[in-house]
């Protein structure tokens, strides 16, 4: 069995890459992996916002299914995540970073073993917590600085006994930062980088896998790396934040939307004000310098990861996935982050397979957030009776370099009420529900989604279709049972009507069910 290093940036499009045409130098490391291993170029985020999409691919089933709909709720553990399942088969599991399995506004998890981690640092986007304590017992001469980077509330709890200084450190060192700026979002980080939290991610990341060779060096490891950035704030520390020349930066896609009326759009465009600033000259240059700033602190982080294991010769044993949880717009069409903004810098990630096994190539396979569950199972050997009901479809078979017999005719993403089908041929259709408006975009001839032909009587019958699979693709998840609902007797799950497609066979084990961070279930 490999071992796994499941890689996941955060709000990063697949088109801010270098190996993906983003024309900016900020992801050596990850485009040379992408030329020695595998590039997939169609990877969708299944439900585009932070949140759902990780409990996605934690559990391998839709939001409908494991009830994560937005952001700052519990996923529940009645359903087993792609950790259970390996830790069953041998493998010793760690997570790193960003989950966002819990609230915002409350502490981070000491333990993730309810989520079927052996071991878990959690660092989530408002930065309290681990990497807080660490800067605060090892480096308190830059304590101030990463309070000020704190978000400047704690509420619904008892305030940290630092929240006071933290306010103040804020007041003193950020927010004049954000005075200076065109646009408050985006200034310098007053860390240096080896402080900073990725840095710090990283690090966790590299003490497990040090650890797991050295006291179990005959059992494989999967170990979860999380990035919280280049989630907005964009804020890089020097010298990444004047690394890249705003000058330099490719132009953003026009806002073709915006005479059409969509206020779907219209309201995500006010994300930190983005609609006073965006046509302002410079602005969106400036941001994009800084987002490939981050993301260059990003790929060496990837690099020190890569270093590491072919010093220890553990790369031709292990496979390395870098993904996302959702794109970022940067300014395309006027818009920024993610959400209900479906076009292509919204909700095609990358994806780069590399390491011991991996083919060589390009791959143009539809793909979605569903299909890492499965993927992981079959890198494991874990046996179809031995997974829980899954919606997604491996690629396992694709990035070792074996014909595809699983591919998608078309998937789903989804934010709310704005619904989209991508379909293999090269189509998007999204339906703003409330607006009872639509898109309808085609991507071979239109790949940067200038001409909505939703309403263009010239392709009434390819709009039919199209919402037609929609319907169809919606549908998906109920075709299978939840693991909650499958019959349990004497410890073991019992198909009631077997032959009936389930995964689970008669006697198959039945995973169990922690209690969550907060002691509910």
């Amino acid at each position: 069995m490999k071992n796994i290093i499941f890689i996941m940036a955060d709000q990063l499009a697949a088109k801010w890459i270098g190996c993906y045409g983003s024309g900016v130098d900020s992801t050596p490391t990850l485009d040379r992996l992408a030329a020695g291993g595998m590039r997939f170029d169609r990877c969708y985020a299944t439900f585009p916002v932070c949140a759902p999409n990780r409990a996605t691919a934690l559990t391998g089933r839709s939001p409908v299914v494991h009830g994560i709909t937005t952001n700052n709720y519990v996923l529940r553990t009645d359903l087993p995540t792609y950790a259970h399942v390996l830790q069953r088969q041998g493998y010793r599991t760690g997570g790193f970073g960003k989950f966002h399995q819990t609230p915002m506004h409350m502490p981070v998890p000491e333990s993730l073993d309810y989520l079927g981690f052996d071991e878990a640092v959690v660092s989530e986007d408002p930065k309290w917590g681990p990497w807080t304590e660490w800067i605060k017992r090892e480096h308190p001469e830059h304590y101030d600085a990463a309070l000020a980077v704190a978000w400047p509330f704690w509420p619904n709890n008892p305030a940290p006994q630092d929240l006071s200084r933290a306010k103040r450190a804020r007041n003193r060192i950020i927010v004049p930062l954000m005075a200076a700026s065109p646009w408050p979002a985006m200034y310098p980080s007053p860390l240096p980088p080896g402080l900073h939290d990725t840095t710090f991610i990283t690090d966790q990341g590299l003490d497990f896998i040090d650890r797991h060779i050295a006291e179990c060096p005959d059992r494989p490891f999967f170990c979860h790396i999380s990035y919280v950035d280049p989630h907005d704030p964009y804020d890089p520390p020097e010298p990444y934040a004047s690394r890249y020349d705003p000058s330099e930066m490719p132009e953003p896609l026009p806002a073709e939307w915006i005479d059409e009326g969509f206020q779907a759009l219209a309201n995500a465009q006010r994300f930190w004000r983005f609609d006073q600033v965006w046509r302002i000259p410079g602005v969106v240059a400036r941001l994009r310098s800084l987002y490939h700033g981050s993301l260059r602190l990003i790929d060496y982080q990837i690099e020190r990861l890569e270093t590491y294991l072919q010093a220890k010769g553990l790369w031709d044993d292990t496979i390395l996935v870098f993904t996302t949880d959702h794109g970022e717009m940067l300014g395309d069409h006027g818009l920024m982050t993610k959400g209900p903004n479906h076009y292509d810098a919204g909700i095609r990630v990358p994806l780069i397979v590399a390491g011991g096994g991996v083919a060589t190539g390009v791959s143009d396979r539809l793909t979605c957030t569903l299909d890492f569950f499965p993927t992981f199972c079959d890198w494991a050997g874990v046996e179809p009776q031995q997974r829980p009901p899954l919606e997604g479809r491996s690629l396992a078979a694709v990035a070792g370099g074996e014909p595809d017999d699983a591919s998608w005719g078309e998937v789903s993403v989804a934010t709310g009420a704005v619904r989209s089908v991508i379909s293999d041929d090269g189509w998007r259709l999204t339906r703003f529900v409330q607006e009872d408006k639509g898109q309808l975009f085609d991507l071979n001839a239109d790949p940067a989604e200038q001409v909505n032909l939703y309403t263009d009587e010239g392709y009434v019958g390819r709009r039919q279709e199209m919402l037609e699979r929609l319907v169809a693709v919606e549908s998906r998840p109920a075709q299978l049972p939840q693991y909650r609902s499958l019959p349990v007797k004497d410890g073991h799950i019992w198909l009631s009507t077997p032959g009936q497609g389930h995964f689970l066979s008669q006697g198959s084990e039945v995973y169990p069910a922690p209690p969550s961070p907060y002691g509910r279930e």
